[in-house]
């Protein structure tokens, strides 16, 4: 039996989930996570506490990406004295395919969720190993605008 779960984005976190499989095409956005966690409120969540679930398969239709951010940074030394500042930066279009390529292997860490005139905003924030040393990383901040979420996943696991 699989379980779904539409316009319920909210009723999830997918703080510290891994991206197994990640597609923009046709102005659907699709995630494959592992180790989300449906929350008690969810209407497919009839054990009433936060529950992790196997694979979890995330849908955003009609998705547009309203901003990508890659995150800056700041370098102090071991005094605590700021000695460089490298600003967030939005992504420029031409680079935008190559790092929705590298999100594919990143871990989400927090996402934040609104409903907007048009349907929904979700931004997701989201670490991403770099493609010359897969120990650090870079983190971005997709922000998509969409019309309707549905979300499957096959089965719960034990309770968070």
């Amino acid at each position: 039996m699989k379980f779904r779960s539409v316009n319920e984005i909210e009723e999830f976190s997918f703080d510290n989930a891994a991206i197994l499989k990640f597609l923009l095409s046709d102005g659907t956005m699709e995630f494959t996570f592992s180790g989300a966690l449906v929350r008690a409120g969810n209407s497919q969540n009839s054990r009433f506490q936060d529950m992790y679930c196997g694979e979890t398969e995330l849908r955003l239709e009609n998705a547009r990406i309203a901003r990508l951010v890659k995150e800056g940074m700041k370098y102090y030394d071991a005094d605590g004295n700021l000695q460089r500042e490298v600003p967030d930066e939005d992504v420029p279009a031409p680079a935008v395919d190559g790092v929705l390529k590298r999100i594919g292997k990143g871990t989400v860490f927090t996402m934040v969720i609104d409903s907007v005139e048009s349907g929904y905003a979700c931004e997701f924030g989201i670490d991403v190993p770099k493609e010359d040393d897969e120990e650090d990383v870079d983190t971005f901040w997709l922000c998509v605008l969409f019309d309707r979420s549905v979300a499957e996943w096959d089965r719960y696991q034990s309770p968070a």
